[in-house]
């Protein structure tokens, strides 16, 4: 079922009103950014604390978000949240800036699907599916920012 699923552009655009949330938090989880839209990231766990601060420390990334609660894709295992968009810049080989890269990111401890919880494999291929498929932006499930391109 989930093999076959295929996604489409509907034309479905969001507000940027609906990107303001507030969330309580211990302080622990917290990570000051410059560059997101955010002034801080609420983590959830040890690698995405990795992650966060090995994106605040490249020059590459101009723009990471952790993605709200509320932007959900639809699955048939269930609804699917994945963690960060960003844009970055692609650099070429002699150091030179080219065009800007806009990718979805999933962040895990570890990628081997048989590892995984539930139904995360399968909700990470449907995300797949969703944003290389239907709306052609780079995604991919990876445990650290080094991964990135």
């Amino acid at each position: 079922m989930v093999d076959g699923i295929q996604y489409f552009k509907d034309g479905t655009w969001y507000d940027m009103t609906e990107w303001v949330e507030e969330e309580e938090t211990v302080s622990n989880r917290l990570i000051p950014v410059d560059n997101s839209i955010y002034d801080h990231i609420v983590v959830q766990s040890d690698t995405e604390k990795r992650f966060v601060e090995k994106l605040k420390k490249r020059t590459d990334v101009r723009l990471f978000v952790k993605l709200p609660a509320w932007f959900k894709v639809a699955t048939p295992v269930g609804q699917y949240n994945p963690d960060w968009g960003l844009v970055m810049e692609k650099i070429d080989a002699v150091g030179d800036s080219g065009p800007l890269l806009y990718l979805v990111r999933e962040t895990k401890s570890k990628t081997v699907a048989s590892e995984l919880r539930g139904t995360e494999t399968q909700k990470n291929h449907c995300g797949e599916r969703h944003f290389v498929g239907a709306l052609d932006v780079d995604y991919r499930v990876v445990t650290s920012a080094d991964e990135l391109p």
